[in-house]
Parts: structure tokens; C-alpha cells; sequence
């Protein structure tokens, strides 16, 4: 009985990890996403390492930048309405002013020439009217400071039951906590956080979860390590804690970490 509800239940706790307390960070990102042409992803791609990661990465060096980076999606649906994908990391709001300021600042030192050949590179490159953001706080933020750059991203919505959103964050801060605690310190993942909407409005979601891996052998060891982490009282508690019938995941190829040569 308790493999057949591992299983079952596996989908749902797998990516809503939760450091201890003592450890937790609390972020806000700002995510941009986009649909490219048939194509043109590596143009758009190219472009942004080109145009935009100088200024990304002077932004993580004085500070008001934690983390960025670059990441496309490695399987796909009919209803994708994006096939790429940029964030950005802070601290808190004020450093979301910062970044603002980066922009303002790189925008100012164009000449008017130089903004229309990028605009019109932009556009080249990119479904009209696909452009959109998410902004999100995150619960916790955990990465290595020694692993390599990561490979791959796994990300996992969620839908909390009315009422239940503060008993999603104290059942996996109690519970799957030193399970990818354990994870991280081994190498087996490099990173890992709960994330839930900053500024609302997004459907079909109240949290996500998210790991980072070098290879994808990793999924199958965070797997194991969850079916046997978690006792069947545990498992039978996740699933009154969230909609099973909302639960949606995404797995993304990471083609660029902020501050790391263009590449990797």
C-alpha cells in the first residue's frame, strides 16, 4: 500500500521542497516569457547574451542581482503559448527597483540607431503579442555554492485546497525538508525552492516548486529518496492539502547561469 500511494503522491511533493527555517531565503523574480518564430530561438537567445547579459551580470556583481538566467522548455505541448524563458533573482523589492534601473541605465547609453536595430532584431525573432511576465516570492531559495552550473530545471504547479496554503508550507518545511536537504548536500540536485505569486492573477496555480540537476539521472533519485522518505501518513496528508487534478509539470533545458561565460 505504501508504494502504490508513493506514487500517487509522488507528482505532487516532488518539487514543493522546503529548507529548514534556520536556513530559509525568501526572493522575488521576475520571469519573462516568450514565444519565438520557427526557428529563431537561437537568435533570440544569441541576442540577449550579446545585448542584455552585460548588464545582468554587472547587476549580480554589485549586488542586486542573486541569480539570472536563460532556459527553453525540452518537451512541449499544443497550447505552449512560450518556448523560452528568462529570470531574474533578488533579495526583495528594492533590488526589483535596481534592476529597473539597470534597464534605464543600458537604454540611456544607446544611440537611437542602436535601440531600432535591436528592436528590430527583437521582433525578427518573436511571436507578437507573446511577451509576459510573472513576478513571484519565493518561499525559499536554496542553491550549492560548489556544484556546477546546473544542466536542467524541474518545476512543478500546484494548486493549494481553499484554506490550505499556509499547511502546504508547514507540511513540506516538517516533512520533505531534510529530504532534499539531504539531496543537496549529496550533489544530487544544486538547487531548490517553493515560489507563489507575488503579483496575482495567474491561473491554475498557487505554488510551484522547483530543482536544478546537473543530469537528468537525478529525478530518478530524487524519486526514490521521496518513496522512501515519506511514510504513508505523510502521503496521505499531501493529497488534503492540494487540487491532484491541478498539478502540471514542466521540464527546461538551462542554456545560460547568470555570471558564467556565454555557453554554459
Amino acid at each position: 500500500m505504501k508504494r502504490v500511494l508513493a506514487f500517487a503522491v509522488l507528482a505532487v511533493v516532488a518539487s514543493l521542497p522546503l529548507a529548514p527555517a534556520a536556513e530559509a531565503q525568501e526572493t522575488v523574480s521576475w520571469i519573462a516569457f516568450e514565444k519565438t518564430k520557427p526557428g529563431k530561438s537561437r537568435d533570440l537567445i544569441g541576442a540577449v547574451l550579446e545585448e542584455d547579459a552585460p548588464m545582468y551580470d554587472e547587476l549580480m556583481k554589485n549586488g542586486t542581482l542573486m541569480a539570472w538566467g536563460i532556459a527553453i522548455p525540452i518537451h512541449h505541448r499544443p497550447d505552449d503559448d512560450w518556448n523560452y524563458v528568462l529570470w531574474t533573482t533578488m533579495s526583495d523589492w528594492s533590488k526589483v527597483g535596481g534592476l529597473q534601473a539597470g534597464f534605464e541605465k543600458k537604454f540611456a547609453g544607446m544611440t537611437p540607431e542602436k535601440m531600432m536595430e535591436n528592436q528590430k532584431a527583437y521582433q525578427e525573432a518573436t511571436v507578437e503579442g507573446s511577451h509576459h511576465d510573472w513576478v513571484v516570492q519565493g518561499l525559499v531559495y536554496r542553491v550549492s555554492e560548489t556544484a556546477p552550473a546546473p544542466r536542467y530545471l524541474y518545476v512543478g504547479f500546484h494548486q493549494a485546497l481553499p484554506g490550505k496554503d499556509g499547511a502546504v508550507t508547514e507540511f513540506y518545511t516538517k516533512y520533505v525538508a531534510p529530504i532534499y536537504e539531504k539531496l543537496l548536500a549529496e550533489g544530487v540536485i544544486s538547487g531548490y525552492g517553493l515560489d507563489v505569486q507575488a503579483l496575482h492573477g495567474e491561473p491554475g496555480w498557487s505554488h510551484y516548486g522547483w530543482y536544478t540537476m546537473a543530469d537528468l539521472g537525478a529525478m530518478d533519485t530524487v524519486a526514490k529518496a521521496l518513496e522512501s522518505g515519506l511514510g504513508e501518513a505523510q502521503m496521505a496528508e499531501a493529497m488534503t492539502l492540494m487540487d491532484r487534478s491541478a498539478h502540471s509539470d514542466r521540464l527546461m533545458l538551462i542554456v545560460h547561469v547568470g555570471g558564467m561565460p556565454t555557453g554554459n
